[in-house]
């Protein structure tokens, strides 16, 4: 079904509602890594879409140009060079590096401002004007003239560098490569970044190893790495910590389970962690007293443990892979966490309270999480083991406000529940007292999923908004569907009258591109799951 006629009140998400997602960038997120697509396979090709479509842009822009007539008047007088240093000293650290550096060839005074001013060094603005905003598919001496372009810059100059920014290059792993890894390292570390990315390609290169002088920069506070193995921490000297490190990102990065141990610990300030990929079967236990948000995106591990977190507010799991029997999800002391997904039954083991929550598990002190106001699932309506699973998963979190359920559509059904199952569930405590919102996304149109929101609409007493997102594309039975809306629309709502809305989800694959890693870091913005 094409939606692109619909008005945008009918459809979810609306149209550039997830602002974080609306970057500056305007390639597509599954080109902005500019790589030959035959050289990725699928999952390459999602992954770091994801970590590049998440990467800060740069403060500052190629799109004007510098240009001598500018700095002066009719009369040929020139009045930039008339202001005061401190005024030339922001001029110049908010042009891109390499225009900042011409401003030097204009006198011996621009030539003292340019090597006093902070200034802004990203690789991208040393490509060809001609390719601008758009990285070397492959390794090429366009890409070696960028690497050596932007590491020259960084030699010349004194500093500091607030924001560093390195993406284009092809780092490998011959010894004259990782010499000048080693060299990038070197001078960063005396440069005072406060934001550097730093990006390889590829993909990660086993045996690459990025050096232990990234724990030299000790001035970061913001930190996004992609397409590396991580430093081996185990070897690092006493004393090494990153004291004002605020936000981890890490893409596609290799990495033992003693290395995230070891960066919690040397990072006392962090509040941000973001993992897109990597964390291959590894047991993860997050310990910090100042994490706030963490997200595991595509990521693949045995058990995350949330141990001790007393300030943590969100975490989020989008898409990870399980090995064997599933992930399990330890939640330990967190008591300020407030929003959590996207767990799945049947792939996620919760465990809360070191007891492990199964059908029929009751609530009690001991397996309740009562700060989660903000939950979303994703499970097989149409797989009894699955469905059965879900009233136990809510009555652990009683106080959840807002509930965002994807309906999975299963390939084939397996034991589907009854009617009579949500008859005799009993009273479940976050739905019959505090959920305000409910959306079910991706709706199959299977009698499972009808019986469950039934029994929303006839236990929520304070439900302000029930919302159907339709799937992509026509149902095989558009009547059934319609038949089910109308007798959900009629029920007895306990409510008072219907809250039942239904939207056309805009998506082509549902769920692929709604998650936003920027949105999910962003404090200031209260709906990660696209709810409302």
């Amino acid at each position: 079904m094409e939606v692109t006629d619909i008005p945008d009140r009918f459809c979810w998400p609306r149209r550039n509602y997830c602002g974080g997602c609306a970057s500056e960038d305007p390639t597509p997120m599954g080109r902005r890594h500019g790589l030959d697509p035959s050289t990725l396979h699928g999952f390459q090709e999602v992954e770091l879409g994801l970590t590049y479509a998440f990467l800060p842009v740069p403060p500052v822009s190629v799109v004007a140009s510098l240009s001598c007539a500018a700095t002066k008047g009719g009369d040929g007088v020139d009045r930039i060079s008339a202001l005061p240093d401190d005024i030339l000293h922001r001029i110049v650290s908010r042009l891109p590096a390499k225009d900042g550096a011409r401003t030097a060839a204009l006198s011996s005074r621009w030539t003292r401002i340019w090597r006093s001013a902070p200034l802004v060094l990203a690789d991208v603005h040393f490509l060809p004007r001609h390719e601008e905003g758009v990285r070397p598919p492959r390794r090429g001496p366009v890409s070696q003239a960028v690497s050596s372009a932007a590491l020259a810059a960084l030699v010349a100059h004194p500093g500091p560098f607030p924001f560093v920014s390195h993406t284009c290059g092809f780092i490998g792993i011959a010894a004259a490569e990782r010499a000048q890894l080693a060299r990038w390292f070197t001078l960063l570390a005396t440069k005072g970044v406060e934001v550097l990315v730093f990006v390889n390609r590829p993909y990660s290169l086993r045996g690459l190893r990025l050096p232990a002088a990234l724990f030299s920069c000790t001035s970061l506070r913001h930190l996004f790495l992609g397409a590396w193995v991580f430093p081996d921490t185990a070897k690092l000297p006493r004393g090494a910590s990153f004291p004002n490190l605020q936000q981890l990102s890490l893409g596609a990065v290799t990495m033992e389970d003693q290395d995230l141990e070891f960066v919690l610990a040397a990072s006392p300030v962090l509040e941000i962690l973001s993992v897109m990929g990597g964390m291959e079967r590894a047991h993860l236990r997050l310990a910090s007293r100042s994490l706030k948000c963490v997200q595991f995106c595509l990521s693949s591990f045995h058990e995350l443990a949330v141990v001790d977190t007393p300030c943590l507010e969100r975490l989020f799991l989008w898409r990870c892979l399980p090995h064997h029997r599933g992930i399990k999800l330890r939640i330990g002391h967190a008591p300020k966490l407030n929003m959590l997904g996207y767990l799945k039954q049947g792939m996620h083991i919760l465990e809360i309270g070191n007891i492990v929550i199964k059908s029929g598990t009751l609530p009690s002190l001991r397996t309740t999480v009562p700060s989660v106001q903000m939950l979303s699932l994703r499970l097989h309506f149409a797989v009894r083991n699955e469905a059965k699973m879900l009233p136990s998963f809510l009555r652990c979190f009683p106080n959840v406000e807002t509930l965002c359920i994807e309906s999975v559509d299963a390939d084939e059904p397996i034991g589907t529940l009854n009617k009579k199952f949500w008859q005799e569930t009993g009273t479940i405590e976050c739905i019959h007292s505090h959920l305000k919102v409910l959306l079910l996304r991706e709706f199959q149109g299977e009698q499972s999923e009808l019986d469950f929101l039934m029994f929303v609409a006839e236990n929520a007493l304070v439900l302000e908004d029930m919302v159907l997102v339709l799937k992509h594309g026509r149902y095989a039975a558009q009547g059934k569907v319609a038949a089910m809306y109308k007798a959900l629309d009629s029920a007895r709502w306990a409510s008072g009258h219907s809250k039942l809305r239904a939207l056309f989800n805009r998506c082509p694959e549902a769920g692929v591109t709604v998650w936003c890693l920027k949105t999910g870091s962003d404090p200031t913005f209260n709906d990660p799951f696209f709810c409302l």
